[in-house]
């Protein structure tokens, strides 16, 4: 996360604005106790500005000088409370240790004010000279006590003040930051499932349709002439072909160009047409049906596509010499199997294959392909999102798993899918 306060090296801003303060401390107080004709009162002014002017540019350099400056005092008893309005400086240093990010560094500076603080009691009570009796010793040493506290705990505090505030401060700016980075990547994940779900849509559509057309177009080709109405009822099936493609592919750009558009979900009934176009090219299919479909859009638009895809498999790279058999349970959620003898490898790209895995995927569930003998088996297993608890509203929580009984590209390799 970007730091809104950089911890390295101080801006020449704040060494020009600690320079100034040092300056102007060591001009106004100066000048005040060079009135006094003490040199080593002067000295020590001076030592406290060096040490304001150095206290973001070297924290070793500033608790040095602070360090010197207070010995100085402390070997002078007849000095007393003379300095008490340099000593002011001290607020300064210890709100820079305070403000420190290092928790080393925080409390050193915490010790310090304890032990001087400690020093300087001890010390004031011992000044016989200045307050003859031990009560007024007592009373002087606190009162004095007292307000170096102040002024070196009262720094400390406020500049841990400061750090906590900045720090809350970051920490909110942080959460921000997080959020939109959270939102952008949910943005990015929901694009690009629209994406995969449009080019297994686009794919689904255009090799299923594509795939009958050519299917039908061979046919009346060679039933043109020893067969006028066969040729005419294969050119009956393309034109419902065709049609049927264009209205699933203007539904699919009206998604694309209006997210509020409700999305069209082919629905049970759309599996008899689907057999019956496919039984038009001349395929034989044995369907065995179980169960009743349950009311998820979910699972008929997941259904209708899978079966879809591996009937055009089947079409494309079978031997439609054999019978396909198709096997549907809607017992618990959707089961299929799709088994077709094994024609000519084909000429596919296996988009097709790994399509069904993902769509299957999405939904729950899992599909594998492959062969068997002379035969190649599709099956997938879709649970029922009502009776799942894996997630809301007919989603998992979890990431799916994708189950092939066989590697991907060997499944593709074996069913020669598109």
């Amino acid at each position: 996360m970007p730091q809104i306060w950089e911890q390295g090296r101080p801006t020449r801003r704040q060494l020009v604005f600690d320079l100034g303060c040092g300056v102007a401390f060591a001009v106004l107080i100066g000048l005040l106790y060079s009135t006094t004709g003490e040199a080593m009162a002067v000295a020590v002014v001076l030592t406290l500005a060096a040490a304001l002017a150095v206290r973001r540019l070297s924290l070793l350099a500033m608790v040095v000088l602070g360090l010197a400056a207070a010995a100085v005092q402390f070997a002078h008893p007849d000095w007393y409370a003379k300095l008490a309005v340099a000593d002011l400086a001290y607020a300064a240093l210890f709100f820079t240790l305070g403000a420190h990010p290092r928790l080393g560094v925080r409390r050193f500076g915490l010790a310090m004010a304890s032990v001087g603080c400690a020093i300087l009691l001890v010390w004031t009570a011992t000044l016989a000279e200045h307050s003859p009796t031990l009560r007024d010793r007592i009373f002087v040493s606190v009162a004095l006590t007292a307000m170096a506290a102040l002024v070196c705990f009262g720094g400390w505090i406020g500049g841990y003040l400061r750090l906590q505030r900045r720090r809350s401060i970051q920490a909110e700016v942080d959460a921000q930051l997080d959020l939109i980075e959270r939102r952008r990547l949910a943005e990015s994940y929901e694009h690009e499932l629209q994406r995969s779900r449009v080019a297994a849509d686009m794919h689904d559509i255009v090799a299923h349709s594509w795939a009958v057309v050519a299917a039908q177009a061979d046919g009346a080709r060679y039933a043109l002439h020893a067969d006028p109405d066969a040729t005419e009822q294969a050119l009956a099936v393309i034109a419902e072909t065709a049609r049927s493609t264009i209205a699933d592919l203007r539904t699919i750009l009206a998604e694309l160009r209006d997210d509020d558009v409700e999305r069209s979900t082919p629905g049970y009934e759309q599996h008899d047409r689907l057999l019956h176009r496919m039984r038009l090219t001349g395929m034989r299919i044995e369907d065995h049906r179980t169960g009743e479909p349950p009311g998820s859009s979910l699972i008929a638009l997941t259904a209708y596509r899978l079966l879809s895809e591996a009937l055009t498999n089947a079409l494309k790279h079978g031997d439609l010499r054999v019978p396909v058999r198709v096997e549907q349970d809607w017992s618990d959620g959707y089961r299929l199997r799709v088994v077709n003898a094994v024609g000519s490898p084909g000429e596919g790209t296996g988009h097709g294959i790994v399509g069904m895995m993902e769509r299957a995927a999405i939904s729950g569930g899992h599909l594998s392909s492959h062969q068997v003998g002379d035969q190649c088996r599709v099956e997938a297993v879709i649970p029922d999102p009502q009776r799942s608890d894996s997630g809301r509203d007919g989603l998992p929580t979890t990431h799916p798993t994708i189950h092939p009984t066989t590697h991907p590209t060997s499944a593709m390799k074996e069913s020669a899918g598109t």
